[in-house]
């Protein structure tokens, strides 16, 4: 999988515009339901953040084979937006959210959740999630709307 991700088209987070930004669960239950799956594909200018692109990796092994199958083909249609931070560097998860936006991470304060949020911003993009009831809370609503952002935990709520 990482030979997929890397052969993937990469872009810069100052270069990426206007993307749906995948998070890790997301991309998941898309896999893990075919029927998702093939309406997701139908969006255009998908992507996900390497940070998101590595953590996929990291579990992809426990993903039963059907999955990972799907996942062969998914991958190499997203686009990675390449991010400065990787799981697991905390304190560099949290530098790299307070360069983007210092009041996020009052409104998501794991670090690691607000790295997807920080890019959505930075690319002025969207967000599909499933742990929405994690990173979408109240006092994250009004920075949202400030950046004109969604965040979404179905792909109805998206198009």
């Amino acid at each position: 999988m990482k030979e997929l991700i890397e052969k993937a088209k990469h872009y810069q987070l100052k270069d990426a515009r206007n993307y749906i930004l995948l998070d890790t669960c997301f991309l998941v239950d898309s896999l893990n339901h075919h029927e998702r799956l093939d309406k997701l594909l139908k969006l255009k200018k998908l992507a996900m953040t390497s940070f998101n692109a590595e953590e996929f990796i990291h579990i992809e092994r426990r993903l039963p084979h059907e999955v990972r199958k799907r996942a062969r083909k998914v991958i190499p249609g997203l686009v990675i937006i390449d991010v400065e931070v990787h799981p697991g560097e905390w304190k560099k998860e949290k530098e790299f959210v307070k360069s983007i936006e210092p009041k996020l991470l009052q409104a998501i304060p794991d670090a690691s959740d607000a790295v997807l949020v920080a890019a959505a911003i930075a690319t002025q993009s969207h967000v599909l999630t499933k742990d929405r009831h994690d990173i979408y809370q109240a006092a994250l609503e009004n920075l949202a709307k400030d950046y004109g952002m969604k965040v979404c935990k179905e792909l109805k709520d998206i198009i």
